[in-house]
């Protein structure tokens, strides 16, 4: 049989030499081509040491696993999974065209793809350090290395040192930051590859070391914060440190936090145990540093021993105080009844009393003593101890009693006072520390405690006897005597029996009008030891008994004025003082005629005159004023008149008034004698005016009172009222109030006067009184009255002679008689009774 000569193994992929990356899975493809495949037998592949490559799962050789598998078209493959570099060599496909052996090679180069096998993209040199920016390159055949640094390439030099396995820079700077550039080249298979490497140089943290020991001080229970700071690139991180139990505070409890970014270590509620040294260590890259920070707990004086004392008068006596904290307390004392603090030494004011204080470092603890020598009675009380440090005081208080023999210094009571056998208490307070016991003696004897005529109330420091004295030896001297463990002392209280006051020595008569006289009295010889507390004044008509006078009784220094009298009447007076025993002995007898009826005495306009003599009104138009109703010398005052005159300074006399115009002049008349004020209306502003005041009776007028009034100048002064504006059912309220009162006094006026109206019809005309009124008049005010005459106005013409000048200048009494009143018994709230 011939063989076509065109008949041929072919290897896919065609090429006389493949090269092939390790790791890869590989194959081969024969095939015969040139004729029909299938006359192809015993087709077969080669390894490169010449062995058949057996059909199915393969075996192993050159460290791979080699198999054959067929595909269509009688292809055999020739598989090589995980190519190694050891598989490399010549390929043989190899079989039978009829009888003809046909064979075909291929020769398998391998080689190991570049890989990065130690070069990290971030490396860091350390600052003055040399440093090998990494980047090991792992490939076969080897490969060529170069370098850039911001895209310029790099040439080996003094700094720079290319070496296989990196980029040596020597004493690294922070100038040599930057992005580095490793490039690789395969030159065999033409392949290169680069890896960009970022190049930060560090430096290492450092603390300024010139600073030394640092110090922080914090007062105990606050809040401090601890800084500290470092210089290093990157920033360092920060971790604190106890130094005395190498404890890391910020993992340690609650009360510290610790700031890795910043250095801050916050510690809340600063205990006293927090003090001492503590570290603070920054950490980079690049290494560490620490620093040493010396925390100091300022804890708040604490006063832990201040014990009271006692010591005798003339004695030394030491107050000791101790205190702790940190630092140290300063110590000192005040007293507490003093505003100034004592200072250490002897006192400027009292070199007595020394300031004292020592320091016991190994205790821990401050000491003061504050020593007061020969002591007084005045150094006893509370005394402040004041420690004071940076975390701020403490004050407590300890006591210095003193202790002194008992003393009366403070007990009043000399003498007391009882009579008709009443009780009287005697009190004795000795003052004394420790307290003192007191007895009591009388006359030097013993007082006997089973007396039911004695009774002791307390044994000291406070004692108290009440003595009834039944007769004569119980009065006399009571001795108290008190004693304690530095002495004793007595006091004595001279009992006295009290009398009433003796005989009045002296009376006479100071001012009489018709119905009233004030009397001088002149007090006893003797007060019967207790003060005189009112006088009691006897008086009846000359043809009377003493057992008909009347009794009238004044507080003492009051006006002795006796009202009510009847004119033109002798009368006999007498006077006795009067205290708290009783009223003594009458004396001091004096009889006087009392004068005629006559007209009422001058009023007293009460007014509060300028410097210049005058009372300004607080209204530009009207003037309100008041007076004292005079006493009406027998007759009843009826009205009273009121003439208002403007008027001016005398140019001549500048004490003198003098009219400026009669047509000005306000006449009126004030007909109630119930009402002593008075309302001016119609007065012109900023004028001056002259005011006379007469009371009327029967009898004719008083001599005038007389003021002077100035008006406001401008715009009225506006009154004042309390409360709220009346509403309008309150005035018709107060309206129709008005009106009744009225009707019932026009009512009553006309049953007295006209016997009319409706209390007349009431009870009837026959059932009226003759009116006491009538008897009261003067045979001239009768006769006016018996001629018709009823009006208020009517003038009568008293034939009574005028009362001396000079006894009128005598009368300057306020009376007022509707205050009048005669009594019987002591009046007054010092009244004996």
């Amino acid at each position: 049989m011939s063989l076509s000569s065109a008949a041929k193994l072919k290897i896919t992929p065609e090429t006389a030499m493949s090269i092939q990356a390790v790791e890869k899975d590989f194959f081969l493809i024969c095939e015969l081509v040139g004729a029909d495949p299938s006359s192809i037998t015993e087709l077969h592949w080669l390894t490169p040491e010449n062995e058949r490559v057996p059909d199915g799962e393969g075996f192993f050789r050159m460290g791979m696993k080699l198999s054959t598998q067929w595909w269509p078209e009688k292809k055999l493959v020739l598989m090589l999974p995980d190519l190694k570099e050891t598989g490399a060599g010549n390929y043989t496909c190899t079989g039978l065209y009829g009888t003809e052996r046909l064979s075909t090679s291929v020769t398998l180069k391998t080689f190991v793809p570049l890989s990065w096998q130690d070069a990290p993209v971030e490396q860091s040199p350390t600052l003055n350090k040399d440093f090998k920016v990494k980047c090991k390159v792992v490939a076969n055949p080897a490969p060529f290395i170069d370098w850039l640094k911001n895209d310029e390439k790099i040439e080996t030099d003094d700094h720079y040192v290319i070496e296989a396995d990196g980029l040596l820079i020597k004493n690294a700077q922070l100038e040599d930051d930057g992005t580095y550039t490793c490039r690789a080249y395969i030159a065999d298979i033409g392949t290169m590859s680069k890896r960009n490497i970022k190049v930060e140089v560090h430096v290492t943290p450092s603390f300024n070391k010139t600073e030394g020991l640092r110090s922080s001080e914090v007062v105990e229970g606050e809040t401090v914060d601890v800084t500290c700071h470092a210089n290093g690139k990157p920033p360092p991180s920060y971790t604190w440190i106890k130094s005395s139990k190498n404890a890391n505070l910020g993992i340690v409890g609650d009360r510290f936090s610790v700031n890795d970014q910043t250095g801050t270590l916050t510690i809340t509620n600063v205990k006293r145990e927090d003090n001492g040294e503590l570290k603070c260590e920054a950490r980079n890259a690049a290494g560490f540093d620490t620093q040493a920070v010396n925390l100091i707990v300022i804890v708040k004086p604490n006063i832990f021993d201040l014990k009271n004392i006692s010591s005798s008068t003339g004695e030394t006596a030491t107050l000791i105080c101790r205190a702790s904290g940190n630092p140290l307390p300063s110590l000192t004392f005040r007293k507490l009844s003093s505003s100034k603090t004592m200072i250490s030494g002897a006192q400027p004011h009292d070199n007595r009393i020394v300031v004292e204080q020592r320091v016991d470092e190994q205790k821990k603890e401050a000491e003061g003593s504050l020593i007061i020598s020969n002591v007084q009675r005045s150094d006893d009380g509370l005394y402040a101890c004041i420690a004071k440090n940076k975390g701020g005081e403490m004050i407590k208080n300890g006591h210095l009693t003193v202790e002194f023999a008992p003393t009366f210094a403070n007990t009043p009571m000399k003498e007391a006072w009882s009579w008709d056998k009443r009780p009287v208490n005697i009190t004795c307070l000795a003052e004394s520390i420790p307290n003192a016991t007191i007895t009591w003696r009388l006359n030097e004897r013993i007082i006997d405690s089973t007396n039911p005529y004695f009774r002791i109330f307390g044994i000291g420091p406070q004692s108290s006897l009440l003595v009834t004295p039944s007769n004569q030896e119980y009065y006399g001297n009571y001795k108290c005597e008190a004693k304690n463990i530095h002495g004793s002392v007595d006091h004595t209280i001279r009992l006295h029996e009290a009398r009433v006051p003796g005989r009045i020595l002296q009376s006479k008569f100071e001012v009489a009008t018709a119905t009233t006289i004030t009397f001088k009295i002149y007090g006893p010889s003797e007060s019967g030891g207790r003060p005189i507390k009112a006088y009691v004044a006897q008086y009846k008509q000359e043809r009377q008994s003493w057992s008909e006078a009347k009794n009238r009784t004044w507080s003492i220094d009051s006006p002795y004025t006796l009202e009510g009298l009847e004119p033109q009447t002798t009368y006999n007076f007498r006077f006795a003082a009067a205290n708290e025993v009783g009223i003594g002995e009458y004396g001091g007898e004096i009889k006087h005629n009392m004068p005629k009826r006559s007209f009422p005495e001058e009023p007293t306009i009460l007014t509060s005159n300028s410097p210049e003599g005058y009372t300004v009104s607080p209204y530009v138009d009207r003037f309100d004023f008041q007076w004292k109703i005079p006493a009406d010398n027998g007759e009843p005052i009826d009205y009273y008149t009121v003439k208002c005159c403007p008027v001016q300074k005398s140019e001549v006399n500048k004490n003198e008034w003098t009219p400026t115009s009669d047509d000005e002049c306000i006449s009126l008349e004030h007909r109630t004698n119930e009402i002593s004020t008075f309302e001016l209306m119609g007065l012109r502003p900023d004028a001056y005016y002259k005011i006379e005041l007469r009371a009327h009776n029967v009898i004719g007028f008083s001599t005038p009172a007389q003021a002077i009034v100035k008006t406001a100048r401008g715009s009225d002064v506006t009154r004042t009222h309390d409360g709220s504006t009346l509403s309008s059912a309150i005035f018709i309220a107060i309206v129709i109030g008005v009106l009744l009162v009225i009707f019932v006094i026009v009512d009553i006026s006309c049953y007295y006067v006209n016997d009319t109206g409706l209390l007349w019809l009431l009870c009837g005309k026959n059932s009226r009184k003759p009116r006491e009124d009538d008897t009261k008049l003067g045979s001239e005010g009768k006769g006016l009255l018996n001629s018709g005459h009823r009006e208020g106005k009517i003038l009568v013409e008293s034939t009574t002679p005028m009362i001396d000048n000079s006894l009128k200048k005598e009368t300057a009494v306020q009376y007022d008689v509707k205050k009048a009143v005669s009594k019987t018994g002591f009046v007054g709230k010092d009244s004996a009774v």
